[in-house]
């Protein structure tokens, strides 16, 4: 068995990764895999201290096998024939993965900024609590030798069982360890969006035409018919009645525009100065 054309869902935090995910699952030939962090650091352990970026460099022949090998025995467990994966960080390692899969189909979603830091304040204020859905679901499909890839996230782990604020939560370019020492909570969430996304669309586009695509969530949502139906053109997944269903159904356009009642106009000048220059390389207007 070998893996043909796999197809990665990337992007920022909160950039509706997993929506997309949920979507390109209903189709019967596709088995798609959450959050496979552990998967991508093999062999690598001393960058997962640092963040998520990897590069072609740090790839070699051993790790190379491993991937592949990973994959295919989840594929044989689900018994389909074609992986999607679903691990919003891989937006900084696109070289590394094309580098390992050199057919690979690489989505971009990206989302409005405003958007996400939305989002991510309620994530860094979530209630109290274990997440026993999140780490079960993250952690039933990675062998127990592998959960050391794990450990530079333990804190926020425990500071979400104890009820405390998280500092950071995301993707991690670099210079996020030194952000969260000097800034405020929502300047930390700009700098972590504007390097994620520069990171991002740099090494993407860089990549040719049949291995790279960027979707904007806010038109993903508003038109899934035709968002949808340059996903699965570039992706080449025949038979796509169940994925233009689900998209069909579960698609809310009001999603795009709720951080307009709730962002603080405080929060909103003081990120501007951050956010607008890559905001306006991507299309959105202040």
């Amino acid at each position: 068995m070998q893996i043909e054309k796999p197809i990665f869902i990337v992007g920022a935090h909160r950039s509706g990764t997993t929506w997309l995910g949920k979507a390109l699952e209903q189709h019967p030939d596709i088995a798609c895999w959450n959050e496979t962090r552990h998967l991508w650091f093999w062999g690598n352990f001393n960058k997962n201290k640092l963040g998520d970026v990897l590069i072609a460099e740090d790839l070699n022949p051993r790790i190379k096998k491993h991937i592949e090998k990973t994959f295919i025995n989840y594929l044989k467990k689900k018994e389909k024939p074609r992986i999607c994966d679903k691990t919003p960080g891989n937006c900084l390692r696109i070289p590394f993965i094309k580098e390992v899969f050199p057919d690979a189909k690489i989505i971009l979603l990206i989302r409005d900024g405003r958007s996400v830091i939305n989002s991510t304040e309620k994530k860094l204020n979530q209630p109290k609590g274990v997440p026993w859905k999140e780490m079960n679901r993250r952690l039933k499909n990675v062998p127990v030798w592998e959960w050391y890839s794990f450990l530079p996230r333990l804190a926020s782990r425990f500071k979400t069982i104890v009820g405390q604020p998280l500092d950071y939560w995301g993707t991690q370019p670099p210079g996020w360890q030194e952000w969260v020492k000097q800034y405020p909570p929502h300047i930390v969430c700009a700098k972590q969006w504007v390097e994620t996304m520069k990171i991002a669309t740099h090494t993407g586009r860089k990549l040719p035409l049949n291995n790279y695509r960027e979707i904007y969530y806010e038109k993903l949502i508003a038109s899934p018919r035709d968002e949808i139906a340059k996903i699965i053109e570039f992706a080449d997944i025949k038979n796509t009645d169940s994925i233009i269903t689900y998209a069909l159904s579960t698609a809310d356009p009001l999603r795009a525009v709720k951080w307009k009642d709730s962002l603080d106009e405080k929060v909103l000048s003081d990120i501007r100065e951050i956010m607008e220059p890559m905001m306006s390389e991507l299309g959105y207007e202040w």
